[in-house]
């Protein structure tokens, strides 16, 4: 009589068992090493990597600053912000007024209130507690017929959450987190944002172009004011009081219309900021305006929107001396007839 095929294949069958445990363990010490190594990585998955790596960036210096007894300015908003705030220069800055202030530039291309609202409550849950909040609006931060707006690829923002990277997170998470890597657009966004591209590089060279990708946004010809954008912008500052922490707006420059120009809504500057500047008003915070003529020349713009590296420090400047004033004391709200 013929034995029972476990019986017959016993050896065969747990040497296979052995060897596939093996290459599990194997795999999975694997990920854990690539999730400690691989900095700021957070435990994301594809539809919501991008901001919550300026989330996980966030998180991280926020862990760091007190070991060196420093304090956390967070700059929140879209690309504006992403582009044109330089936390190298910012931070020399403020050494030499001696103000005990580091720079965390959480701006994201296309992260307009609406997704900046989740990132941000995703960095509270997460422990963060910036000293001072400054986030920066432009043009299209309100325009409902913008092409530029980003959103988290998923309705469900309570899956905009960061996680705690504890060994059972890392081996939940792990190979989740890493597999956006994989994809070009987000390895490009990562190194994008691990190497302050853009503000930080004033002469990319051809590896510089590849790796960081061509700074090419949409023109807008259209403008519609939405009121929900101002919504979830006031819903950021009522988080930031909420918390006890101080908050404060600054308005973005637009480069100088050229003659004939008129594929962006340059005739609604005035709307769009009177909009945030009644929004300042009505919650009491400061509002710096650096949209304002002859501030900034055209040669200090990569395009009609973002600022070039020197650019980005002539603005770092302007802000940190904008945010000492108000540590001292001097509070402000820039009028609208200040705008060109």
């Amino acid at each position: 009589m013929n034995e029972p095929f476990f019986k017959r294949h016993a050896v065969e069958l747990r040497y296979t068992f052995i060897a596939a445990l093996c290459i599990g363990v194997v795999a999975y010490a694997t990920i854990v090493g690539l999730v400690l190594a691989v900095p700021h990585l957070p435990l994301a998955n594809k539809r919501t990597f991008y901001g919550l790596l300026r989330a996980q960036m966030a998180v991280d210096e926020g862990e760091r600053l007190p070991e060196i007894n420093r304090k956390m300015v967070l700059f929140l908003g879209s690309s504006v912000v992403e582009r044109g705030v330089s936390e190298l220069y910012m931070d020399s800055v403020f050494r030499s007024f001696h103000a005990p202030y580091e720079t965390m530039n959480a701006g994201t291309g296309g992260f307009c209130a609406e997704a900046n609202l989740p990132m941000f409550r995703a960095m509270l849950e997460q422990g963060l507690r910036p000293s001072l909040v400054v986030y920066g609006v432009g043009i299209q931060e309100l325009n409902g017929k913008s092409t530029v707006h980003a959103f988290f690829e998923t309705k469900d923002t309570s899956a905009v959450k960061l996680k705690a990277k504890t060994l059972w997170n890392i081996v939940r998470y792990g190979p989740t987190a890493l597999a956006p890597l994989l994809y070009a657009d987000h390895f490009h966004q990562y190194i994008f944002a691990a190497n302050n591209a853009f503000r930080d590089v004033p002469n990319l060279n051809l590896f510089n172009r590849i790796m960081f990708g061509q700074n090419q946004p949409p023109r807008d010809s259209d403008y519609v004011y939405a009121p929900q954008y101002l919504a979830d912008l006031k819903e950021i500052v009522t988080t930031c009081k909420r918390e006890g922490i101080q908050v404060a707006l600054y308005n973005a420059p637009l480069r100088p219309r050229e003659s004939g120009e008129e594929d962006i809504p340059y005739r609604h500057r005035m709307d769009s900021y009177k909009a945030v500047l009644s929004l300042a008003s009505t919650m009491s915070i400061p509002l710096w305006n650096f949209d304002r003529k002859n501030l900034f020349q055209p040669d200090e713009f990569q395009d009609n929107y973002h600022l070039t590296p020197i650019g980005a420090k002539k603005i770092s400047a302007m802000l940190a001396d904008s945010i000492n004033h108000w540590q001292n004391g001097y509070f402000s709200q820039d009028p609208v007839e200040s705008l060109e």
